[in-house]
């Protein structure tokens, strides 16, 4: 398995992800606490990809400064929004170009139902579940590099946790793969 796995050790994630992740399961006492937690984690999957342009503008006797983020470049995230909706919609509120596409792991996916292949190349795709258990997050990322012609290096897995099976799985068929999450189940 020669996967890039980032396990995060932020102070803040490890404390809201013991009270989170018990017994190898995902508990959900207090969704604040749940929604804070995924909203750090797409932050750290994020903050070493996303560019931000500065744009000046000359007042009469200041110049102000605003940021934004790259226009030339496309932020996904692929979800279960059934599962995740709690921890995803408040990353809409503060990131408005990211844009969700919701990922229905209960049936078989034979494609992703979205047009990626544009001229634009630059783009970016999280895919994100609270805990990686199943192999459909393979099928997902085998879809994006054949069919929609997206390279692993821009494709990550966030989750809260995962599976070491899984881990695995997608380190013999995907080595360049990047996982980021909070805790490996044994």
């Amino acid at each position: 398995m020669k996967l890039n796995i980032y396990i995060i050790s932020h102070p803040i994630i490890k404390i809201l992800s013991n009270s989170i992740i018990r017994n190898n399961k995902i508990i959900i006492k207090d969704s604040q606490q749940y929604k804070y937690l995924g909203f750090l984690l797409i932050y750290e999957t994020m903050r070493k990809y996303i560019n931000i342009k500065s744009i000046y503008i000359k007042k009469t006797n200041y110049v102000k400064t605003i940021y934004v983020t790259d226009p030339n470049k496309e932020n996904y995230i692929f979800t279960n929004l059934i599962e995740t909706y709690k921890i995803i919609g408040e990353i809409t509120l503060l990131l408005p170009e990211i844009k969700v596409v919701n990922i229905d792991t209960k049936k078989k996916i034979e494609k992703i139902h979205l047009d990626l292949k544009n001229t634009n190349t630059n783009k970016e795709i999280i895919i994100f579940d609270t805990v990686l258990k199943s192999t459909w997050i393979i099928e997902i990322v085998k879809d994006l590099n054949k069919n929609k012609e997206i390279c692993i290096e821009n494709i990550k897995i966030a989750c809260l946790a995962c599976y070491n099976q899984i881990l695995n799985k997608l380190g013999k068929e995907y080595p360049k793969l990047q996982i980021y999450t909070t805790e490996i189940i044994y």
